[in-house]
């Protein structure tokens, strides 16, 4: 920006000096002063050829560039100088040299056309050197603002910086705050911690062996139901009638399915039917207290007529020697409660310890 500010403060310098008249041909520039010495021999600036000088601007083109003629139209291809002091110096076309219409401010390309030039020059420059100042001027107030802006930037920079240290340091002092409640915390959750997970972990082995000995009590009981002839040995034969354990899907049980849940064995014990031989038939396995009773058959049917009744005393020892069978079926055919039903149990109270540390009060000091 400063550039700028330089570079129009220069341009406005050179406009407003007063132009010096040097001596040189007519249409030719100051920077080609040195080309075009009087009564010298003047070469062509192509170089092309050499021609005496009193034929320069004699208005016919020598030259191939028609840098003989500046002054003049008589080449197609020359370029005529106007210095228009004052202004701006440019070039034009020779070939509107003396055409009538005025293209130099200062009237010089029309010396011998009649035309009624005025010169503009300075008033031309007086508004170039306005147009230039208010540029100047906004260089000026831009580069103030742009200083402004970067002295605002900078100093949020600065403050922010100072604002970021101070909230880095806040939140390591908060941290180490958290950290220490977060420590002291879990200490006196610990005590709370460890009876809950000591009676949670009491509760789930004793589960775990409520469970173990309901599926060993109700593989006892299948083996001694399917141990017919009572001898302490399960056979092959003896699992033909539970067709429910069929593997082929036929719908029957043969005997090489039946040895083959006996682990290819004629006969195992209880120990082994246990082990290898129930894991494999309990989810398939029926009770025979497990089948629903038949609906019981009304008496006075053809099939069953009615038996008339006999003498009281009879019929109340009788009735109660059947109340008392029917309690002893149903103690002895009433299923042992299930696995899912085990697992399914609430986990019971907590002890009184337990009970105290979850209900009592922990104090945690306040964060200030």
């Amino acid at each position: 920006m400063r550039q700028v500010v330089l570079v129009l403060g220069l341009l406005l310098a050179v406009l407003g000096c007063r132009a010096v008249e040097v001596k040189r041909p007519r249409g030719v520039s100051l920077s080609n002063r040195s080309f075009y010495e009087e009564n010298k021999p003047f070469t062509c600036l192509d170089g092309s050829r050499t021609i005496p000088y009193d034929r320069v601007n004699d208005d016919y083109c020598d030259c191939a560039d028609g840098t003989d003629e500046p002054g003049t139209a008589a080449c197609s291809n020359g370029k005529f100088h106007c210095t228009n002091p004052g202004y701006k110096p440019m070039y034009i076309p020779s070939s509107r040299v003396n055409d009538g219409i005025c293209d130099c401010c200062d009237t010089t390309d029309e010396y011998n056309s009649g035309a009624h030039c005025q010169n503009t020059c300075r008033e031309m420059g007086r508004k170039e050197r306005e147009e230039l100042e208010k540029k100047a001027e906004m260089a000026r107030e831009g580069m103030l603002l742009k200083q402004k802006f970067i002295e605002e930037a900078r100093k949020g920079r600065e403050e922010k910086q100072v604002r970021l240290q101070e909230l880095a340091e806040k939140r390591q002092s908060v941290q180490t705050q958290v950290d220490a409640l977060r420590a002291e915390k879990e200490a006196a959750e610990q005590p709370e911690k460890e009876a809950k997970d000591a009676h949670k972990k009491a509760w789930e082995e004793r589960r775990e062996a409520e469970t173990a000995a309901m599926e060993k009590k109700r593989s006892q009981e299948v083996f001694t139901q399917l141990d017919q002839d009572g001898d302490g040995k399960l056979s092959a034969s003896e699992l033909l009638d539970h067709s429910e354990l069929d593997s082929d899907g036929d719908g029957s049980l043969s005997d090489k399915e039946a040895q083959d849940l006996l682990g290819g064995s004629s006969t195992v014990d209880v120990s082994s039917f246990q082990e290898s031989v129930w894991p494999q038939i309990k989810e398939k396995f029926k009770l025979e207290s497990d089948t629903p009773p038949a609906p019981p058959i009304e008496e006075g049917t053809e099939s069953h007529p009615e038996i008339p009744p006999e003498e009281d005393e009879e019929d109340d020892v009788e009735e109660g020697d059947e109340e008392d069978d029917d309690d002893d079926s149903d103690d002895y055919h009433r299923p042992p409660p299930s696995k899912s039903q085990v697992e399914d149990q609430e986990m019971p109270p907590y002890d009184e310890t337990t009970q105290a540390l979850i209900d009592g009060e922990s104090y945690y000091p306040s964060c200030k």
